[in-house]
C-alpha cells in the first residue's frame, strides 16, 4: 500500500498510517473522557434507592430513575466497548473496520448517555423544585444536549 500523505496544516503532515494510529488513539482518549462521566451518573444512581427516602417517591419517579439507571448502563457498557474490543483484537487487522464499528457503538453509547442525563435531572429536580420547575428544567437541560451534542455538531458535518 502507498503511503499517502494527509495534510494538518503546514506543519502538522502525516503519512496515512500514520493518522490511522492518531485518529484511533484520539478515539480512545475521548472515550475515556465520556466513560468517566457515565461511571459518575451511574454510581449515583446506584446508590440512590438505597437511601432513605427513595421508597416514598412516586411511583411515575420510580420509572424515571429505571429508565435513567439502564440508560447510564447502556452507555457505560458502550463506551467501555471500543476499548475492551480493541484489548481483545490486538493486533488489529482491520482498523478501519474496528473505527467505525467503534464509532458507531460511541454514537449508541452518547444516546444512552443523553436519556440518562435528561432522565436524572428529571429525577433529582422533580425530587427537589417540584413537577412544575423540574419540567422547566429538564426540559432546558434536552435542549441543552440536544443542541450542543448533536445539532451543532451534525449541522456542522452535513455543510462539509
Amino acid at each position: 500500500m502507498a503511503e499517502q500523505e494527509i495534510g494538518f496544516g503546514e506543519q502538522d503532515t502525516l503519512h496515512h498510517g500514520d493518522h490511522d494510529q492518531r485518529s484511533l488513539n484520539e478515539m480512545l482518549q475521548e472515550l475515556r473522557v465520556l466513560q468517566q462521566g457515565s461511571q459518575i451518573l451511574a454510581g449515583f444512581l446506584v446508590l440512590l434507592p438505597f437511601s432513605d427516602g427513595f421508597s416514598k417517591i412516586a411511583p411515575v419517579e420510580k420509572w424515571v430513575y429505571i429508565v435513567a439507571f439502564i440508560a447510564s448502563i447502556v452507555s457505560l457498557i458502550c463506551f467501555s466497548a471500543p476499548a475492551a474490543q480493541h484489548r481483545l483484537e490486538r493486533p488489529l487487522k482491520h482498523r478501519v473496520r474496528f473505527k467505525r464499528l467503534s464509532t458507531q457503538i460511541i454514537i449508541a453509547g452518547t444516546v444512552a448517555l443523553s436519556v440518562a442525563l435528561i432522565s436524572t435531572t428529571q429525577l433529582v429536580l422533580n425530587e427537589v423544585v417540584g413537577d412544575r420547575w423540574s419540567s422547566m428544567g429538564t426540559a432546558l437541560i434536552a435542549l441543552l444536549i440536544g443542541t450542543i451534542w448533536w445539532l451543532i455538531p451534525l449541522r456542522k458535518k452535513s455543510k462539509g
